[in-house]
């Protein structure tokens, strides 16, 4: 039998809106942590032709400035784009039942809305938003919702 090199990949990357405000504690090292959760929708069509929709929840974990930022950001039913890996874990719960679960812990998580101010009187102005824009200089593309390819 040959050898086998398998690569050690485990990447997950999962779009939804926040079922719940996100729970925002810290270790008792003082680590921060969130608890977050989100539900994708998926559509297809069944045998008969007809349009269905699904729904998958997912549980995110996310550790210090990612959880921070998560906690400071979002609330429940924004929507985000999450990369991260899945982590598998088991346990024993108070009756004695052994109990698995997989989380998806995120490495990165990104805020799919941005904010409204009607005080801002060129909102509505791409000309004058296009020019505000070259003049940024930061290194974080910006794209309105009809670009994002999902």
């Amino acid at each position: 039998m040959k050898k086998l090199n398998l690569p050690r990949i485990n990447n997950v990357m999962v779009s939804g809106r926040l079922t719940r405000d996100v729970d925002l504690r810290y270790t008792p090292s003082g680590t921060p942590v969130a608890d977050i959760g989100i539900a994708n929708d998926r559509s297809y069509k069944d045998s008969d032709g007809n349009w269905q929709n699904d729904t998958n929840f997912f549980q995110i974990v996310a550790w210090t400035k990612t959880a921070e930022y998560a906690a400071e950001q979002l609330k429940k039913g924004s929507p985000v784009i999450v990369e991260g890996r899945l982590e598998w874990s088991k346990w024993q719960d108070n009756d004695g039942n052994k109990r698995t679960t997989i989380k998806i812990v995120a490495s990165r998580i990104q805020r799919l809305e941005r904010e409204y101010d009607p005080q801002q009187s060129d909102y509505d102005s791409s000309q004058n938003q296009n020019q505000k824009q070259s003049k940024n200089t930061t290194n974080r593309e910006e794209y309105t919702d009809d670009e994002i390819p999902f």
